[in-house]
């Protein structure tokens, strides 16, 4: 975990040099800081933290204003496609933003800025290329288009669900309708469903 010493050097290197390096090592530090708040896996309930990420008003002061900047050059550029050092800042911005919104006190800045617009359009763009495969394509590792793509959706539920009421409301209703996954054993009578 960066201290926050750690993560305002990182962001007044970033300031008087800027050097694009030194934001993605700022980015990169803070995720890792909270990473427990990037719950992506929607198989399962959401896990509750009793910590919060921090407020914005806590952040650098031009910091959304930065990453705004940030995420409208990923968006721009991928339209040329996105080289392996911009898919994985682009990845790390929506990460970023779903922490943020892991505290309900910043859900409405965020949603009031264009971030969500810029997600929505790269998200879209990554779907496409993953529905007109090519042979060459299908050669490439999808991963990180797909782990794009399911932070993009986990960044929804944060800002539109941030109680996360739908994802608790279908894992009841799975678990009172005895709606089962393949290999899940029911617990009445023991079966392995196939």
């Amino acid at each position: 975990m960066a201290s926050r010493e750690r993560l305002y050097e990182l962001w007044m290197l970033y300031c008087n040099k800027k050097d694009p390096d030194y934001l993605k090592l700022w980015l990169d530090s803070f995720v890792s800081s909270y990473e427990q708040f990037l719950d992506v896996d929607f198989e399962k309930l959401p896990t509750r933290v009793d910590d919060v990420p921090p407020g914005i008003s806590l952040l650098p002061d031009n910091i959304l204003q930065v990453l705004r900047l940030q995420l409208l050059q990923c968006v721009q550029k991928m339209s040329d496609g996105l080289e392996e050092q911009q898919q994985a800042l682009s990845l790390l911005l929506v990460k970023f933003f779903i922490i943020l919104c892991r505290n309900l006190a910043n859900v409405e800045e965020i949603g009031m800025c264009s971030y969500i617009n810029h997600v929505i359009t790269m998200t879209t763009l990554y779907i496409q290329q993953l529905k007109s495969k090519t042979k060459e394509k299908e050669m490439a590792d999808q991963t990180p288009i797909e782990e794009f793509v399911r932070h993009a959706l986990a960044f929804c539920e944060s800002l539109y669900d941030p109680y996360r009421n739908w994802r608790q409301r279908i894992a009841g209703y799975a678990r009172i309708c005895g709606i089962l996954r393949p290999g899940s054993t029911r617990k009445d009578s023991g079966r392995t469903l196939v």
